[in-house]
């Protein structure tokens, strides 16, 4: 089943030394771009917790974020000689360089050394095994997410599809009676144009004219293509795989066919079908924007 480029999971995990919490969000992107925010002491992991989210997601700006806690149930320690001197060092630069000088206390505790848990963290074996265990949690709610979201669009879409299905099927119709369509409203035409001079004009001559115009109007083509095309977009909403950019090309695709047949036939009738599935094209193109 297809999924949204839209999700949110989150996860801890706690051992006798250290808790862990991973929290994964992410948004439509073009490509796969995966942000991971780390503690200064787990900064080491950084390129291992990011590929783990890449065997995860294929489309989508990721941001991941870890933070932790001594077992202690999370103590946090406040190193006061680190931020005055913090706060001495920006406020001197700001000095210098004419700077407004804001800081806050939630600033200054943002910086590193500042603030830390009840202990040291030694990036070891365990401590690798239990980011990767939570990242692998929060991965887990984050894909199901995005697995239910991915749900509700594809119903959607498939029924987006049937909709522009019978409308092609309407315009198939049509052209199926285009010539004889053509062949009456020539007849009559001509009939007018020549009733005063009192002239003639050959029923062979006017079949021949609504045969040529026929077959310069003639959408056939267009319509198998556009038939072959929605059938690819059903196929597609069935697949495990991302398919996002693909869909994208096929919409691409039957706009094209649209706009060739919209070029070809004068027909007011499958005109306003045609500006009818152009609309309705447009919002199925909308929600294949956040499919992975």
């Amino acid at each position: 089943m297809i999924k949204s480029m839209s999700g949110h999971g989150r996860a801890t995990v706690a051992s006798e030394e250290l808790r862990i919490t991973v929290e994964v969000r992410s948004v439509n992107h073009r490509f796969c771009r995966v942000s991971v925010r780390l503690p200064g002491e787990l900064m080491a992991l950084e390129e291992r917790a990011r590929r783990q989210v890449q065997e995860c997601v294929q489309r989508g700006k990721v941001d991941v974020t870890v933070s932790f806690a001594g077992a202690s149930g999370g103590s946090v320690h406040l190193d006061h000689p680190t931020a005055t001197a913090w706060v001495r060092e920006l406020r001197d630069l700001a000095d210098r360089n004419g700077l407004d000088d804001s800081l806050t206390v939630a600033d200054v505790l943002q910086l590193p050394g500042v603030l830390a848990g009840g202990g040291a963290v030694s990036v070891d074996d365990s401590t690798v095994e239990l980011l990767a265990a939570v990242l692998g949690d929060a991965l887990t709610a984050f894909d199901e997410m995005r697995s239910r979201e991915g749900a509700d669009l594809a119903k959607d879409l498939s029924g987006r599809a049937a909709l522009m299905r019978g409308s092609i099927e309407e315009i198939a119709e049509a052209a199926e009676s285009l010539p004889g369509r053509v062949r009456d409203q020539l007849r009559q035409r001509i009939s007018d144009l020549l009733s005063e001079a009192g002239a003639e004009v050959s029923e062979e001559r006017i079949v021949q004219e609504a045969a040529y115009y026929a077959d310069r109007a003639d959408v056939t083509e267009e319509i198998v293509r556009l038939r072959s095309h929605l059938d690819k977009v059903d196929e597609l909403l069935g697949s495990d795989e991302a398919v996002g950019r693909t869909l994208e090309f096929v919409t691409q695709e039957i706009h094209r066919e649209l706009n060739t047949i919209g070029s070809k036939t004068k027909d007011l009738d499958v005109a306003e079908t045609i500006v009818a599935l152009k609309a309705e094209l447009e919002r199925l193109r909308e929600q294949v924007q956040n499919i992975e």
